[in-house]
């Protein structure tokens, strides 16, 4: 069948010749075309910590707004590298933190300083509510401004409390909260963990031939609760037969001290004194 010379037939041949070009899940012979590489990874770590010495001058040369995009998207290139996530949130943090000194002595300035204050007090909130983040401090404080430090203080004092274990035996029981094992605190000998997120907890004492422990406690904030344990060992099967065979044979003594009570002859009367003989005329 032959196509006229009709604007509608030449439109159609034009399509057709098209859609052959052009490759879709329907045309390609491999099956859906796949991204390439390019568009399916993200950036490399590479790409982002060249994003953050970027974020760096832009600082250095009070280019906020420019430094707060850049490191914007270098947060969500990083989640699944903390080092690198960490930087850019202390980097984008420490802007906020310039911008609102910046405002806080220009005249009408000090409502926008708070504005920018509050968003890097909602930043440290953030990055602390990484699980992997939650031990972020501005170190060493003299690359930050006081108020930053300030701020992951007051932060750090309403959203973490701590947990320590004043004693504990047996000494080579183990401690988990929430089904991660304790360790000893930084300069203490005694397992516990700092910055933990204010509310109920699960605590497991366990340690091999004892009954375990589970509690639950609850973290308050800016304050460290203390625990004692002691475990009591396990009374298995053999434990308890002993026992039973201790009782049985206490049982049967007492037993047989009363049979030999009853089967002993009374004891002989005393010997009484001869008659009187009949008396003499």
């Amino acid at each position: 069948m032959r196509f006229r010379n009709s604007p509608g037939s030449i439109l159609i041949a034009c399509w057709c010749a098209l859609a052959s070009m052009i490759p879709s899940p329907l045309l390609a012979a491999n099956g859906p075309v796949k991204p390439s590489a390019a568009q399916a990874l993200p950036a490399s770590n590479a790409e982002t910590t060249a994003s953050l010495e970027r974020a760096r001058e832009l600082i250095k040369n009070g280019e906020y707004d420019a430094a707060i995009e850049t490191l914007r998207g270098s947060i969500r290139s990083a989640r699944s590298a903390p080092a690198i996530l960490r930087e850019a949130y202390l980097l984008l943090i420490k802007t906020y933190v310039f911008i609102g000194n910046d405002l806080k002595f220009r005249p009408q300035g000090r409502e926008a300083s708070n504005l920018n204050y509050q968003e890097a007090k909602k930043l440290i909130a953030e990055c602390l509510g990484v699980e992997s983040l939650r031990h972020t401090r501005p170190e060493p404080a003299s690359a930050y401004p006081p108020e930053m430090i300030a701020f992951f203080n007051e932060v750090r004092s309403q959203r973490f409390g701590s947990f320590r274990v004043t004693e504990l035996k047996p000494a080579a029981a183990s401690v988990l909260l929430d089904d991660d094992t304790l360790r000893t605190l930084p300069g203490d000998s005694l397992l516990g963990d700092i910055d933990i997120e204010v509310g109920a907890h699960r605590v497991a004492v366990m340690a091999k031939g004892f009954r375990s422990i589970n509690q639950e406690i609850t973290i308050s904030p800016n304050a460290t609760l203390e625990r004692s344990y002691r475990l009591s060992r396990k009374r298995g099967p053999g434990w308890y037969a002993a026992a039973s065979g201790v009782a049985l044979a206490a049982i049967a003594g007492v037993f047989a001290i009363g049979r030999g009570s009853a089967d002993e002859p009374p004891a002989s009367a005393a010997t009484l004194p001869p008659a009187p003989g009949p008396p003499t005329r």
